[in-house]
């Protein structure tokens, strides 16, 4: 299955299990076992009401829970204040809470993962985790490294489409309405393909054989036109009109 096809499937099921399945499989595909995603839909909610899915085992969510571990999470604070992905190693988990929470976690076979942060415009909050059993080791950051670009695309899409499930539920059919589609060029859509591969604009100059400036000019292009003010933005957009 394509890169676009398999996020297409997020942003256009209506249907929450059909959601989690996706993202979930998705996860797998990039050498991720577990996956977790947990949403604030609105500024002033607790991080206790967020909205949160995930394949973990059961006995460990509950563990989590009871022992209100999301204060103590070090993944979790990073998400608050930083935008940055954070891959997982043992010397995250410093305070001695942290070090028992980290040997339970291990327990469940949640060993080696990457955490990578969500926060929508309007001061929406977010957390992506991704996790297997493998130890930590260099092979695993080389791992994250090779499929951070398919992965913050991911995070990106999750958090649009799951922002529908966390605020309003799963739209009906009927509730979809027909929209125009933009007109791009032959060109933006390279540069908007590629900017869905992750590559820069220097990459996609090389790829394509003009300079970064012109690929510049037609992100800037696509961007307008899909009325957004940046190539993730637009990407998830082109994919959930259809024209990726």
């Amino acid at each position: 299955m394509r890169i676009s096809e398999s996020f297409q499937q997020l942003l256009r099921v209506d249907q929450e299990s059909a959601w989690c399945d996706a993202l979930f499989d998705f996860g797998r595909a990039l050498g991720f076992d577990r996956c977790l995603v947990a949403i604030v839909p609105k500024p002033g909610m607790s991080l206790e009401q967020a909205y949160l899915r995930s394949n973990y085992p059961t006995n460990w969510r509950h563990f989590y829970d009871a022992e209100g571990l999301v204060h103590v999470d070090p993944t979790v604070a990073h998400c608050v204040a930083h935008s940055t992905s954070l891959i997982w190693s043992p010397g995250l988990f410093r305070s001695s809470k942290q070090q028992v929470m980290y040997e339970e976690a291990r327990g469940y076979g949640l060993r080696s993962g990457v955490t990578l942060p969500m926060h929508g415009p309007k001061g929406e909050l977010g957390i992506l985790c991704l996790v297997n059993d493998a130890r930590p080791s260099k092979q695993f950051d080389r791992h994250v490294a090779h499929v951070l670009p398919e992965l913050s695309l991911l995070r990106d899409v999750g958090f649009q489409s799951g922002m529908d499930f966390a605020l309003m539920g799963a739209a009906p059919a009927s509730a979809c309405v027909a929209v125009a589609l933009p007109n791009l060029t032959a060109r933006e859509l390279e540069c908007l393909k590629w900017a869905m591969a992750g590559k820069t604009s220097w990459e996609t100059g090389q790829i394509l054989g003009i300079s970064q400036s012109t690929v510049n000019f037609h992100v800037a292009s696509f961007n307008r036109k899909l009325d957004v003010t940046h190539r993730h933005q637009a990407v998830i957009k082109a994919l959930k009109l259809g024209l990726l």
